[in-house]
Parts: C-alpha cells; structure tokens; sequence
C-alpha cells in the first residue's frame, strides 16, 4: 500500500522569507526523523539556502525563456511557469521517486505567478498525491504596520480561495520585531475588534476606512486559519508549527523523536 505524503506549499509574497523557512523546516523535519523532501518550484532562482530534492530549474530554462523569446524578466517568469505546468508529469515523477513522508514546496517569488494563474492551481493539483497544505508568510516586519496586516490577510485569504486547500498563516521573521509587536499582531489576529480599537489610530480616514473594512470582511475565513509566528534562525515556532500541520492532515500528533 502506498504511503500518504504530507505535501506543504510555501506561499508568500517576496522576500517574506519562503526559501529560508522550505530550507530550515526540512531539516527540521529531518533532525526529528521525518523523511522530507523538498522542492524548488521558482525557475528564476539564482541561488536556493537549501539543496533541493526536485528543482523546477532541471526542466525550464528561465535564461533561455528570456533570450530566445525576447521576453522581460517578469514575462519570461509567467512563460517558465506555463512551461513547468506543461511538463508537469515530469516533476510528478521526481517527486514520487524520493518517497518522502513530507514534501516542502518552495514556490515561486512573485505570489501572484502560483496563487492567482491557471499553472499555479495545474501545479499544485498534479505535483503529487498525498494531503496538501498551504503556509502563508506573512513577514513580521511588514505586518507590525497596521494597513500591511490588513493587506497581508486580504491576500492570504484571496490565496486560500484560489488555490482551494486548507491553510496556516506563518509570521516569518519573529525574531526580527520586539515581543510587544507580536503580541500586537497576534491580537488583531483573535479579535477585529482589537484590530479596529488598536491598529487604525494612526492611519488617515481613507486607510481606516479600507483596512477596517478588509479584516471585517475576510474574518471568517482567517479567524479559522492559525497564526503561528516562527524564525528561520532560532526555529522559535517550529514545534506548534508542526502540531498545526498534523492537526490539520487529521492524522494527530505524531511524536517526534
């Protein structure tokens, strides 16, 4: 009998820190002894902080895109993932043949190339069987400002309803902000109450307006998605992180060794 993959899909904005946390939560995995594997889906990568199990960069050929097909590098990305869709049973068979328990996916940079295109939702359904999860990054940094966690919810929620799978969001960089800020955004997180009552002070009325309005109206679907804040470089998070997952794969917690 088949084995079941827990397959995660690291998803997020750029520079939220997505290569950092698919690199560090691998090896995680791995000095817990959980078979993982990991895969590099961005084509435009020019150097990964991992050594990728299935690299999407053995198959499409960004700097050829470009040049043979006079594109931009924003047009030679849209046309690399169309091409990493096209030859989607190919990756499907590296994924296969490292039989992990766990695949981390690293995705594209740009969010917007994997969570709202057509090839985005190709590759996430056809990379490999097994239970499938989105983490969304919100950075830490970012999202200490009121308007940019609005904004940051708005599209984590607008990826979960694209793509169709369950989904943790993941305050990336915690270790970059005070705990006073955490706390803070944490608790915009449990309340939009808090949020209005405590985030909107220093915002002009136009941006009150739009960011209230924005946590009002995706709270139902973030209030059901956790919030967990970890580091890639103290790996503060990583164990409610993976409680999250098993939890959410309905498979319990499973003890770590």
């Amino acid at each position: 009998m088949k084995k079941t993959m827990n397959v995660v899909y690291v998803v997020g904005t750029a520079g939220s820190g997505k290569s950092s946390l698919a690199g560090t939560f691998s090896e995680w995995l791995r000095d817990h002894e959980q078979l993982t594997a990991t895969v590099n889906l961005d084509p435009a990568a020019i150097s990964l902080p991992y050594e990728p199990d299935v690299d999407v960069r053995e198959i499409v050929d960004y700097e050829r895109i470009m040049a043979s097909r006079n594109l931009g590098p924003n047009g030679a990305l849209i046309a690399s993932v169309r091409e990493a869709a096209r030859n989607i049973e190919e990756l499907a068979v590296a994924v296969d043949e490292t039989k992990a328990d766990w695949l981390i996916v690293d995705t594209p940079g740009q969010l917007e190339l994997f969570a709202f295109r057509k090839e985005g939702r190709i590759i996430s359904r056809r990379l490999c069987e097994g239970n499938k999860l989105l983490l969304f990054l919100m950075d830490a940094v970012i999202c200490s400002h009121p308007r940019n966690y609005a904004a940051s919810l708005f599209l984590s929620a607008s990826t979960v309803v694209s793509l169709a799978l369950p989904a943790i969001n993941v305050l990336s960089k915690c270790d970059a902000v005070p705990a006073n800020y955490l706390t803070k955004i944490l608790s915009w997180h449990e309340s939009s109450e808090a949020f209005e009552v405590t985030g909107v002070s220093s915002m002009s009325e136009l941006q009150k307006m739009l960011s209230r309005d924005i946590v009002q109206s995706v709270w139902e679907i973030s209030s059901s998605i956790p919030l967990i804040p970890v580091s890639s470089k103290t790996l503060e998070g990583f164990t409610e992180l993976y409680g999250n997952l098993t939890r959410i794969y309905g498979e319990g917690e499973i003890e770590l060794r």
